[in-house]
């Protein structure tokens, strides 16, 4: 279903000529655009931001297991823009009648992102990396700052057990771009009851990307990315993490898709 309310999004943004439709995944919603609008969207506004930064979250498997939680699906619904980065959140949207949402996987269109912004600002983004493992942003920090024209100011890890200290020192960097790996839905909590300590241009989340930038964590072959069945790979490498993850995923995924189908049955009647 499109939907155009204020919670799903603003309508109205534009993808290139067109009006961007907002499609209900349970009770998310997702933006019916190709992988390339979805960048041009982000860096846009981001670009634009004034005053407070721009949320980007991501919606994945992780974020339907946690579908029933109130404050993250509070905090998802508070985004300027949620990307959908899991298959099952593509394969919904289109049973829901999207006709031209794909992936947007961090570990993919980040590096657009940032390339991006930069191309947009004319000068180099400032970025901060927040999350993982002591040792794991600062790490991935390097690859970035390698690997696209930015410059990274501040890193920091994920398991503070007090983040005042933390966010005056985040604030004091002055990033442009803040990413948070905290993995779902954590990292859209954290967002949004940090809300009016982060600043900037945009913050987005990213998950596991850190393990990805730094080579912890493998990104499965391309057949599989493509066909959007990348989990297959993530189980293979941390089964004992990722299997029962994956198996409330399919589980909610059949959920929500039955609730799409009688949805659908429903306007269809006279």
């Amino acid at each position: 279903m499109a939907v155009t309310s204020d919670a799903a999004g603003d309508p109205s943004r534009m993808a290139h000529d067109r009006w961007i439709d907002y499609i209900e995944v349970g009770p998310f919603a997702v933006p019916d655009v190709t992988a390339v609008e979805w960048v041009d969207c982000v860096v846009t506004e981001a670009a634009a931001a004034r005053g407070r930064p721009m949320h980007v979250y991501a919606l994945h498997v992780g974020g339907l297991n946690a579908r029933n939680d109130r404050r993250f699906v509070e905090a998802m619904r508070s985004a300027d823009l949620v990307g959908p980065d899991g298959g099952s959140v593509v394969w919904l949207a289109r049973l829901a009648g999207a006709r031209f949402v794909e992936r947007v996987p961090t570990t993919d269109v980040g590096w657009d992102i940032l390339r991006g912004l930069a191309h947009s600002l004319g000068r180099d983004p400032r970025v901060a990396l927040l999350g993982g493992p002591p040792g794991l942003a600062e790490r991935a920090g390097a690859v970035v700052a390698a690997g696209a024209p930015v410059e990274v100011v501040h890193t920091d890890h994920g398991f503070h057990e007090d983040w005042d200290g933390p966010l005056r020192a985040l604030g004091a960097a002055a990033p442009d771009v803040t990413l948070v790996g905290l993995g779902a839905p954590r990292e859209m909590i954290w967002c949004q009851d940090n809300r009016d300590r982060l600043t900037g241009r945009l913050v987005l989340t990213c998950g596991g990307w850190f393990g990805h930038l730094t080579g912890d964590e493998q990104r499965a072959p391309r057949l599989l990315r493509r066909s959007g069945i990348e989990w297959v790979a993530r189980v293979a490498q941390s089964p004992r993490r990722l299997a029962p993850r994956y198996a409330r995923g399919l589980y909610s995924s059949s959920v929500m898709s039955m609730l799409v189908l009688r949805e659908w049955s429903r306007a269809r009647r006279p």
